[in-house]
């Protein structure tokens, strides 16, 4: 008895499997389509678990990676037999949620047996939830009306979230469009391969003619999106122009996600300014916020630090993730940088008292460098505090819904700098070498640029003060750069040499990354500039202020900032600030005059305030470069390839501007075939074949078939088509159109023989 084991359709599943010598290749290649429809809804699914990072735990997130690739691991070796997939991959599944466990310091390693099933609770069901929801939507999502109808809801679900969220999912929505693109395209030519067998000889042609029609669209989408100009909106949603009319800002779906997850964006409503917690894509251009963030009293003016970075991605900023830096804090305990200048340095101590006037959470207390106690903590929870000796940061975080603070009190100690001293000092040895890490491809021309900034110093001060310098006065301060200009994939070298304009993050991360890479270690760090001065009438009648000292200050979202802290051994972290109309407040600047007066810089200030980016981008539609240059090389390759072939076609109609007529769709058969007969007149005349005046088709082709016995054959179709077009009564049908185009394309192929 002979067993069919072709399937039904793209999707039928046969468990026989046939015992002979080839059984291993039939069964990696007989099921290839399946192989890619999973493949394709991984791609899918992953891109939702990369928009919920800012929402759920590290460890959550990293589990459910690491299970949806092994998930996928086993349905590509079993796309069609579940037990098998369940039989493998559950245990891999639960050995990564142990590992991550593990390695996240949450297995209970002395524990009972029972206590140690519970360290899996709610991990597991994270895991299983997505690993069913894989399983569901292969077997809903089934036809080329469901995965477009997936698509769509996929689509909107993350349009939404990227309208009334700070998040940018443009990249996520494009990671899913491609991939149902390529779910389609397998799925028509899997039907195609099974409808009609006989076309196994052209089946390698078709589909690479699907797949490069596919990427020519995709490259022309992509094309059209970032070369259209930007257009501001004519209209302001409802939603927005009541909350601007309020004074609340913010957006419910941000708040509602907030109380959920129990994590706060730090960020008022997008494209505005203000505090953000996800820095590994800068550059996008902004708005001002004015909205009220806190008030600051404090014995000194300074810049109220939040939170470092160490690791340049070559988009932004990422953390190391560095557990063994991290102990829990006790209001008025006494804490010290791992990095903390050495006893011999002298140092100021500065009480600020912070009354925070937002309804935003954030990840760390703000304070002055460097932050030593916290006295006073109302409104929020002291076990939340977490000290991170590594960064100098006070976090504040910790399980389930948080609830910020809303006032506190926090003691510094800033060291007092001594030029001098750190000039003479030798260059200091990078406490980690993460301070110096670089991108693999690092732009070349970037450290050829720092190294001719500063050739000739000798101390790690002048250098810092030399790249400090050549920043703040060679680039153009702006909060929405022109991002059209920027070609290069790297965030530092497409500031420094195309689009020579930006914001704090421009400058500072330039900064930082400079003095990197001529062996100088840095670090990246953001949070608030001083802000506005209450009662700022008070210096214009004296003649005898000091603009760094103490007082009540207002932070708003505008004052959003970010800046540099360079490594000078003894004197611990120093900060540098290289954005232009911005002066660092330092104890060593007490008896020097300020950059500008002190009225002007309070006026300007609010026109130059840095802040982050607090939501999407204007313009930019932060994909990389290179994937932009290589839409863009593709669409122009696909049309110069339409031009040629246009080309082609006109010569083959003898340049004759007739051929235009070829476009006109309303026109019957018959006189289709006489136009181009004409045109293929045209095309002989160009290749010797002349008809003269006083010749019919008929005459001309018996002439031309005596001299070119092997014309015969295609002439015996084109020239009776071509009668019965012109002088019959008879109207062709458009069979007989695509039988006379044949015979044409023959004789071209017999005469250039």
């Amino acid at each position: 008895m002979e067993v069919n084991r072709q399937p039904k359709s793209a999707y039928s599943a046969s468990s026989v499997q046939p015992a002979a010598p080839g059984m291993m290749k039939r069964w990696l290649l007989g099921g290839w389509s399946e192989r890619l429809f999973w493949t394709c809804l991984a791609v899918m699914v992953w891109q939702w678990i990369v928009m919920l990072e800012p929402y759920w735990y590290d460890e959550t997130i990293a589990m459910s990676k690491d299970a949806l690739l092994i998930i996928w691991g086993v349905t590509v070796l079993f796309p069609r037999q579940f037990f098998g997939r369940l039989l493998i991959g559950l245990p891999l599944v639960m050995r990564v949620i142990y590992m991550e466990l593990v390695r996240n310091h949450l297995w209970i390693e002395d524990g009972a047996r029972w206590e140690r099933l519970q360290a899996f609770h709610p991990y597991i069901w994270f895991v299983i939830g997505i690993w069913l929801c894989y399983e569901a939507i292969n077997q809903i999502v089934r036809g080329s009306g469901r995965i477009i109808m997936w698509l769509l809801v996929q689509v909107a679900v993350f349009g939404i979230l990227d309208s009334f969220t700070e998040d940018i999912l443009w990249d996520q929505v494009a990671w899913i469009v491609g991939a149902a693109l390529v779910w389609l395209i397998g799925l028509h030519f899997s039907q195609m391969k099974y409808s009609y067998p006989e076309m196994k000889r052209t089946s390698l042609r078709y589909l690479l003619q699907m797949a490069v029609s596919a990427i020519v669209v995709i490259a022309l989408i992509i094309t059209v999106g970032v070369s259209v100009p930007g257009l501001e909106p004519i209209l302001t949603d409802p939603y927005t122009a009541w909350t601007n009319r309020n004074g609340t800002g913010g957006n419910f779906v941000d708040r509602i996600v907030s109380n959920v997850t129990g994590t706060g964006t730090g960020t008022p409503t997008p494209t505005t300014s203000g505090y953000s917690n996800h820095d590994s894509q800068l550059g996008d251009g902004f708005q001002m916020n004015y909205e009220p963030v806190m008030t600051v009293t404090s014995e000194a003016r300074g810049y109220w630090r939040g939170e470092a970075k160490d690791i340049y991605t070559g988009q932004g900023w990422v953390d190391a993730k560095r557990e063994e830096s991290l102990e829990p804090m006790s209001i008025g305990e006494r804490f010290e940088a791992d990095d903390a200048p050495s006893k011999r340095i002298q140092t100021k101590e500065i009480i600020q008292k912070v009354q925070i006037q937002s309804d935003q959470i954030y990840p760390v207390l703000f304070g002055m460098y460097s932050v030593s106690a916290v006295e006073e903590l109302e409104g929020g929870d002291t076990e939340r505090l977490i000290w991170n000796g590594r960064e100098s940061e006070v976090r504040y975080e910790g399980r389930g819904t948080p609830r910020y603070p809303t006032s506190y009190t926090i003691v510094s100690h800033v060291p007092i700098i001594s030029e001098p001293e750190l000039r003479a000092a030798p260059p200091a040895e990078a406490p980690d070498s993460v301070y110096l890490q670089l991108p693999d491809r690092f732009p070349e021309r970037v450290a050829d640029l720092a190294r001719s900034l500063t050739e000739g110093e000798t101390n790690n001060y002048d250098k810092a003060k030399k790249i400090e310098q050549y920043l703040r006065t060679q680039f153009t301060y702006t909060n929405v750069p022109d991002l059209s200009k920027r070609t290069s994939s790297d965030f530092v070298e497409g500031f420094l040499f195309e689009i020579k304009e930006g914001y704090c993050d421009y400058f500072s991360t330039s900064m930082a990354v400079m003095l990197r890479s001529v062996g100088v270690p840095t670090r990246w760090v953001k949070g608030y500039a001083p802000g506005a001065r209450e009662g700022s009438d008070r210096p214009m009648m004296t003649g005898s202020f000091d603009p760094d000292e103490g007082g009540r200050f207002r932070v708003t979202n505008a004052d959003a900032h970010s800046w540099v802290e360079v490594y000078m051994g003894e004197y611990g972290w120093i900060s540098f600030e290289p954005t232009p109309g911005f002066s660092m407040p330092s104890p060593e600047q007490e008896e020097q005059e300020p950059d500008t007066p002190p009225e002007q810089e309070e006026e300007k200030q609010p026109e130059v305030k840095e802040e982050k980016k607090a939501g999407k981008p204007e313009e930019d539609t932060s994909l990389p470069a290179w994937v932009i240059t290589a839409a863009r090389s593709i669409v122009g390759a696909a049309l110069l390839g339409l031009l040629a072939w246009l080309v082609r076609q006109w010569g083959q109609a003898g340049f004759s501007l007739r051929w235009l007529r070829t476009f006109r769709r309303r026109i019957s058969p018959s006189d289709r075939v006489v136009l181009e007969t004409e045109l293929w007149l045209s095309y002989c005349r160009l290749r010797g074949l002349r008809k003269e005046p006083h010749e019919t088709v008929r005459e001309a082709a018996l002439r031309w078939s005596e001299g070119l016995p092997q014309l015969e054959g295609p002439l015996q179709v084109i020239v009776p088509m071509f009668e019965q077009a012109k002088y019959s009564g008879e109207p062709l049908e458009p069979s007989d159109v695509a039988r006379f185009r044949e015979a044409v394309r023959q004789f071209r192929r017999v005469r250039k023989r």
